[in-house]
């Protein structure tokens, strides 16, 4: 006895037909595969032994110039708890709004003598079939299920398909208003921070320190918070080895373990007073330093906050205030910082653009790449996160203090180059309720990893203060992903 092992591909061929024409064509059929059998037997062998697996092997969709993107799909067989029903789906969607009602597919099965689709019909008033032939296109929009039956002629199974199409705009960014106000005082300063699972926001007004905390960024209630200076610099607020960590205006380091209680340490670098912080980069807390003896200022870094170890003098054309500072790791995970933006130390205000990343011989090098390119303007108080592989950089102030971007502008090559994003799909406004987001300068902005949200919090304009809460997302970080 000779077992022989088939896989037939199949297309389809639109093919209607009622049950009684079904049934006489398709003994036809299955005649024909007799005499075919038949004819390729061999007297001095066995009989041949038709195999009885009728299983679901692939689905695919032929290339269309028409339709670019169809060939993409990716279908696997799963089995729905809910529908208690086999299921072939492409699990990872569909370009938005693509085009299937003109497909040329191919199925592969264990075993088939012939296979056919059950599809609602052009009136969506009842059902068709669909035999498979290999010669006609189909139209996925009908198509429920798909039917194969083993070269036996008596095993069978039968599939559910679901072929899924975005009907979002992938990247598009949609943003909603949470939170009108979280406080209604004055403010001098602020600076939102997420830290042990917590969204923190600092509030300076009257030489009196405010924190606001939430759990979920849109429910706040007041902390009390001790420890914290007056003259506490809120923007330079980093978080470090699970402690935040600020400069004061007295020369002090200070941190916190809870974000409540803050308590004051001196650096311990003799001749020097600690100014700035800038970002975590490779385990290392960078500073800005001024030297007492010449007013100079230094790069520094440290392993814990508390020893210190001097760097290089910062170029004249650096910043020292009011600059956005980002720290990141690229597409090839490689850490790099970024600072762009602010004011240097004679007050002159800045478009630059610079980074820094370790070098071959473990050296950090400082690179200014704006020289030459003019995609930023001369800006303060800028806000800088690195979100969907791609850096995106909100607000900033000009000297006459006026904010000059209406949304943010984005960077797909590390900070490189910078561009506005799309007019149309990406402005800031909360369409369900018809509010479109006032520019403001020195917004927090947070990016939580974990939920793929982007929240900007706070700010100011010319004329107003906000403690106002957005939250956007782009709609593809939420689709399912291979």
């Amino acid at each position: 006895m000779i077992n022989r092992y088939f896989v037939i591909t199949f297309a389809f061929q639109n093919f209607k037909y009622n049950m009684k024409n079904y049934f006489y064509r398709f003994l036809i059929f299955i005649v024909a595969i007799s005499v075919l059998s038949s004819c390729l037997w061999d007297k001095d062998k066995d009989e041949i032994k038709f195999s009885d697996n009728p299983y679901f092997v692939s689905l695919k969709f032929s290339k269309n110039d028409s339709i670019p993107g169809l060939e993409s799909a990716a279908f696997s067989l799963i089995y729905d708890s809910v529908l208690r029903d086999s299921v072939i789906v492409n699990l990872d969607s569909l370009a938005y709004q693509i085009r299937i009602d003109s497909v040329f597919p191919t199925f592969s099965f264990k075993s088939s003598s012939y296979a056919y689709l059950i599809m609602k019909d052009t009136l969506n008033t009842g059902l068709d079939t669909m035999l498979l032939t290999g010669k006609d296109t189909v139209d996925f929009t009908r198509v429920l299920r798909v039917v194969n039956i083993a070269q036996n002629g008596t095993d069978s199974c039968s599939y559910r398909i679901k072929v899924n199409v975005h009907q979002i705009q992938p990247e598009l960014y949609v943003w909603q208003k949470k939170v009108n106000q979280i406080y209604t005082h004055g403010m001098n300063a602020q600076k939102g921070v997420f830290f042990n699972g917590k969204y923190l926001f600092y509030v300076s007004a009257d030489l009196t320190n405010y924190l606001y905390t939430s759990d979920n960024g849109v429910n706040w209630v007041y902390t009390a918070v001790t420890g914290l200076p007056a003259n506490g610099k809120l923007q330079s607020i980093t978080a470090f080895n699970n402690k935040l960590y600020l400069t004061g205006e007295d020369g002090l380091l200070y941190s916190s373990a809870d974000g409540q209680n803050w308590s004051g340490l001196n650096p311990g670098v003799t001749g020097y007073t600690i100014k700035n912080l800038f970002f975590v980069l490779d385990n290392n807390l960078w500073g800005l330093f001024r030297q007492d003896a010449n007013s100079k200022y230094y790069f520094a870094t440290s392993l814990d906050g508390s020893a210190w170890l001097m760097g290089d003098t910062i170029p004249s054309d650096f910043p020292v205030v009011d600059y956005a500072a980002l720290a990141f790791s690229t597409r090839t995970n490689k850490s790099k910082a970024l600072v762009i933006g602010g004011n240097t130390l004679n007050g002159k205000l800045l478009s630059t653009k610079w980074s820094v990343e370790k070098g071959i011989s473990n050296n950090y090098k400082w690179v200014e790449f704006s020289k030459d390119k003019l995609d930023l303007t001369a800006l303060s108080g800028v806000s800088l996160i690195y979100y969907d592989n791609k850096l995106l950089l909100f607000g900033g102030m000009d000297k006459n203090g006026n904010v000059v971007d209406k949304g943010y502008k984005e960077s797909i090559d590390e900070g490189l180059t910078w561009r506005n994003t799309d007019s149309v799909f990406n402005v800031i406004v909360d369409s369900e309720q018809s509010i479109t987001y006032q520019p403001r300068s020195y917004q927090s902005v947070i990016h939580n990893t974990t939920n793929h949200n982007i929240y900007l919090l706070g700010g100011r304009n010319s004329t107003n203060v906000f403690s106002d809460v957005w939250v956007g997302r782009l709609n593809r970080m939420t689709f399912i992903r291979k």
